[in-house]
């Protein structure tokens, strides 16, 4: 009968190399951002926009003209109300300035970005930048102060309201433009690569030290 020979194994320690690891981004993470503008005359630009940063970009986009803002059953009755939860709810806020002011709900919910200090871009035709230099003495004291000053409706401009709606966020990013072109490339620019803004967002949760 044969005897068994035990073999001894040393076992050698290997130290570990601590790696640091960045934080990846989850693949299936989707930002929502909202499309808001008026919807006259428009329709097929925010047609595009809508495609590009939805199917393009891959962000859940929100817009009341595609019937993607959410209407919880308290609001069944106030549309102004569930924009602006809308508002609230999503990751990145997007405005747009053509020149029709509508009923007002789009300027509401360019005040209630401002208000929740959303991460908020703004585009505006270049006609809103002219009106805004034209119009301003019929429009402001030398005081600055707003004076009661409306013009007809018309074809081409249906309020001067369009204008305190540029000064309300002038003094965030406002791009002019005057051709989809010039939106497209701003869009690209802005949201074309969602994970760094993804990246971004998480970085301002983080307390400041």
């Amino acid at each position: 009968m044969s005897k068994k020979v035990s073999i001894s194994v040393t076992k050698k320690t290997t130290a570990k190399k601590v790696v640091t690891k960045i934080p990846a981004v989850p693949t299936k993470k989707q930002l929502m951002i909202m499309v808001s503008s008026t919807v006259y005359d428009s329709e097929s630009d925010l047609d595009q926009i809508s495609a590009i940063l939805g199917q393009q970009f891959g962000y859940n986009v929100i817009m009341s003209k595609e019937g993607s803002v959410y209407v919880s059953m308290k609001h069944v009755g106030d549309t102004k109300a569930a924009c602006l939860q809308a508002v609230k709810d999503c990751d990145l806020f997007f405005g747009i300035i053509f020149p029709r002011y509508g009923s007002g709900i789009t300027h509401a919910e360019f005040l209630e970005a401002k208000r929740l200090d959303k991460p908020m871009w703004f585009i505006a035709h270049e006609k809103i930048e002219f009106l805004r230099k034209l119009l301003h003495p019929k429009m402001y004291t030398k005081s600055g102060k707003r004076k009661k000053f409306e013009i007809p409706k018309t074809t081409v401009l249906d309020s001067v309201k369009v204008v305190d709606m540029y000064n309300d966020v002038r003094k965030y990013w406002v791009q002019s433009f005057k051709s989809m072109e010039e939106v497209k490339k701003f869009i690209e620019t802005q949201f074309g690569d969602m994970k760094k803004r993804i990246r971004e967002l998480e970085e301002l949760k983080q307390p400041k030290k």
